[in-house]
Parts: C-alpha cells; structure tokens; sequence
C-alpha cells in the first residue's frame, strides 16, 4: 500500500475538519490533562515489521526474535492560551522482550528485556471545538532513552542508549465536556492507535 494512498484519506478528514470548525466554539480550555495507552511505537512498528533487527552488544551479534511488546502508557499535559493552540510535554514509556538468536549459528541463544523512557515537547491544534466534540491534530519531538538487558549462556550486557523521538497526530477525536475519552491516529513514540482520558479547565 503506497503512502499516497493512505496519506488521502486523512488529509480529506483534516480539510473536512478545518471547513467545520468556521462554525465556532462551543467550548474552551486553558489547562488540557491527558492519560492514554496507545499500541505499536514507532520502534516496535520497525522491530515487527523489519526482517532481521540485529543486536550488536559485546557478547556478539544476535537477532531478535518472538518479540513481545508492552502497551504504550503517556501522561501528557498541554497549556492554550486561545483554546484552539496549545503547547506542553508529555512523559511515558514501554517495553519489550524476547529471544536473542546468534546469527553465526542462527539458535536461541539466550534472552533480551529493552525498556523505553520517552520525554518530549508538543504542540496541537483543535480543528473543531463543540460541546461535547472536539477534533484535533499535532506533533511532538523529544528524547527517548532505552535501557537493554541482553543475556546469552554465560553472561549479561546491558546497554542504555538516548536517541530522539518523535510523534505526529494524524488525527485526534474528544467526547465529553470537562472530562471526556479520546482516540488518535498517528505514528511516533504514543503508538499507531491510542486511546485515554483528558481533562480539561
């Protein structure tokens, strides 16, 4: 499936979005609390979806295998000072484990457990904003800090390495008033599919 193909019918919604919210606010927020689980980061899209992931660690070269992967838990909070824009952080993380094949000999070797810590800035912006409905978009950029424990016949090796990290928010749809449940669409550190509980005074 090409990129062009399922990039179309996200930009429609985005466009149908931004035509709807001409209609006006019917709700406003200056403080935005939010508490979400997504599924599959962007690492773990890689890891699923690459054919040999190698580990390369000073007990030797090894490929991971029969991986599973943790839910992707985010705390986040966001301040607007217009209701429509809004800027903050988030901080979360996930984890995942399986088995190490040695690629000289292609057998289990032994085991790995690699545990993400993510921090980030974002920014979002509300397309729609009615009472009890409110459609959004956004991105973030920040710091992802993995901590890995990779043990074969005789030893263990841990190893922690920061890269950085992203997330864009494809797009997002609130119900409720002050509190209200959410879903999101995107790709980044929050996972492919998310879904949590916002407050917003």
């Amino acid at each position: 499936m090409s990129l062009k193909r399922i990039l179309r019918p996200v930009i429609v919604l985005i466009l149908a979005a931004f035509v709807l919210s001409t209609a006006g606010f019917g709700q406003t927020r200056t403080h935005d609390i939010s508490l979400q689980f997504g599924v599959l980061s962007d690492d773990q899209v890689l890891d699923i979806f690459k054919d040999i992931i190698v580990v390369v660690i000073s007990l030797g070269n090894f490929a991971k295998d029969h991986q599973k992967f943790s839910a992707v838990p985010f705390v986040t909070y966001h301040y607007s000072t217009n209701s429509r824009f809004g800027f903050g952080g988030t901080l979360g993380g996930y984890s995942s484990s399986g088995n190490l094949l040695r690629l000289s000999t292609n057998l289990v070797a032994g085991d790995f457990k690699e545990t993400s810590y993510v921090g980030a800035v974002e920014l979002d912006y509300h397309w729609i904003m009615r009472p009890g409905l409110q459609v959004y978009s956004g991105a973030g950029f920040g710091v992802r800090i993995r901590r890995g424990t990779y043990t074969d016949e005789t030893s263990t090796d841990k190893v922690t390495k920061a890269v950085p990290t992203f997330h864009i928010n494809a797009l997002g749809v609130r119900f409720g008033q002050k509190v209200g449940f959410f879903a999101e669409l995107g790709y980044g550190y929050k996972g492919v599919l998310a879904a949590g509980v916002n407050a917003q005074f």
